[in-house]
């Protein structure tokens, strides 16, 4: 007769209770043990955030009284150092409560005193900067790299020094990260040749932001310059994004930088029409058109004797506020010329292509007479 199985053991289901059971025996002990601290330290931080509530509504309504001319950047300012307060508050109430944590109190009020020189820090650092940028004349991209720059360094500043508080080096760490970055820069040689020709754009300056840039391939208006892409909004209102890498190494023309621009419109004349009438005639159009300079004066020069007409050249000048629609105003003078010199009765002629037709060769000839 066999003995009966015991399906619980063999399934493993009392080995499951028994940890169960354990584990409910734990949970029990750490909630007898720290369950009042928790829940004290749950109801001091309420407490510190209606405090925290309270006290800015009252110092924001008495900050509005001052009338203050920087009153944004005194309220930004009162606003971070009690939230960086309130922080340090219901830190150094947890640390209190929890035996464990007591050796951490110094460390943080330490770090809270540093986060406030790091704050009030970057609010003098970025004042200078703005300063200097005025005093400089820097256009707003390199504005932008000086910002971002001295940010990310005093960013690493700040970070070194709080974990220093914490017993933490971070320079075996970053000696490390070296090497990682190295090995990365490899992988990612094209996005570190845009991010070196974004620094030499920016230092270089060929063009600022709100210029009209002709490339080998797009024209338009600068509207940003990053340190990856170059920005451009054309005259069908499309944003071009082009790697710095392409703008660095292409050639660029800056329509902008010079202040006004010179245009050249291309007609056609007959040969038998005068030259000078023409010129007589184009002048006066070309003088009185919207958005044409005076001075310079407007040209009017024969560029080419082609095949089956003379080549004038019509040379003006736009101003800067011309040159987002200096192809438009181009098309209307060859329009506005076109019809004047037809008007005047002056031909403009149109490509012509003559073709002479001579008889059969000799031996075709002589079979037609023998047939």
């Amino acid at each position: 007769m066999t003995g009966q199985v015991d399906t619980s053991r063999l399934l493993g289901l009392n080995a499951l209770r028994d940890a169960l059971l354990a584990t409910w025996r734990d949970v029990q002990r750490v909630v007898a043990e720290y369950g009042p601290d928790v829940l004290l330290a749950a109801g001091l931080t309420l407490l510190y955030a209606l405090l925290f509530v309270v006290v800015s509504r009252l110092a924001f309504r008495l900050l509005a009284r001052f009338h203050l001319v920087a009153y944004p950047i005194a309220r930004r300012v009162l606003r971070t150092v009690l939230r960086l307060t309130f922080l340090l508050l219901v830190l150094l109430s947890v640390t209190a409560l929890f035996p464990g944590l007591e050796v951490w109190s110094a460390p943080i009020f330490r770090v809270y005193l540093l986060l406030l020189v790091l704050y009030v820090g970057w609010g003098v650092i970025r004042h200078f900067l703005h300063l200097q940028a005025e005093r400089w004349e820097l256009d707003a991209s390199l504005r932008l790299l000086l910002q971002n720059t001295a940010r990310a360094v005093w960013t690493l500043l700040g970070l070194y020094l709080v974990f220093a508080q914490f017993g933490v080096d971070l320079l075996p760490i970053l000696g490390g990260l070296g090497v990682v970055g190295l090995a990365v820069g490899f992988a990612a040689q094209d996005i570190l040749a845009n991010l070196i020709s974004g620094v030499t754009l920016l230092l270089d300056r060929p063009f600022r932001i709100g210029d009209w840039i002709r490339t080998e391939s797009h024209e338009g208006q600068v509207t940003r310059l990053t340190l990856r892409t170059t920005h451009l909004r054309t005259r069908d209102n499309e944003d071009v994004s082009i790697p710095n890498k392409e703008v660095a190494g292409a050639v660029v023309e800056n329509l902008t930088v010079g202040g006004k621009l010179r245009l050249n419109v291309n007609i056609g004349l007959a040969y038998r029409e005068h030259v000078g009438r023409a010129r007589d005639l184009l002048l006066p159009v070309l003088s009185g058109f919207p958005g044409v300079l005076a001075d310079p004066a407007p040209q009017v020069l024969v560029e080419e004797l082609e095949e089956s007409r003379v080549r004038l050249l019509l040379r003006f000048w736009v101003g800067a506020e011309g040159v987002q629609s200096y192809p438009v105003t181009r098309m209307k003078v060859l329009e506005a010329a076109k019809e004047a010199l037809q008007a005047a009765g002056l031909e403009v002629p149109f490509p012509r292509v003559r073709v002479h037709l001579d008889g059969p060769p000799p031996e075709r000839r002589e079979d037609r007479a023998d047939a």
